[in-house]
């Protein structure tokens, strides 16, 4: 059995560009998810206070006013 080796080159080069696509869209999400959370933190949490920092890590949002922390809130999922 003769094995050509352009069809072995055309197989991995397919493989790898379904792995690319496929680590580019859940990139994406990670993405996206981080900042609706932050758009939440900022908008829905801490509107009153004069600044914000959402801890993508933690998943916590720290409101402050008059750089005091005045609120936090769980939001990580």
């Amino acid at each position: 059995m003769k094995i050509n080796g352009w069809k072995v080159a055309a197989i991995i080069l397919g493989v790898i560009v379904i792995l690319q696509t496929s680590l580019f869209i859940g990139l994406m999400k990670i993405g996206s998810d981080v900042i609706d959370k932050e758009n939440e933190c900022m908008y829905n949490i801490c509107t009153e206070a004069d600044t914000y920092y959402y801890d993508a890590y933690e998943g916590i949002c720290y409101c402050y006013i008059d750089n005091e922390l005045v609120h936090q809130k769980y939001i990580g999922g």
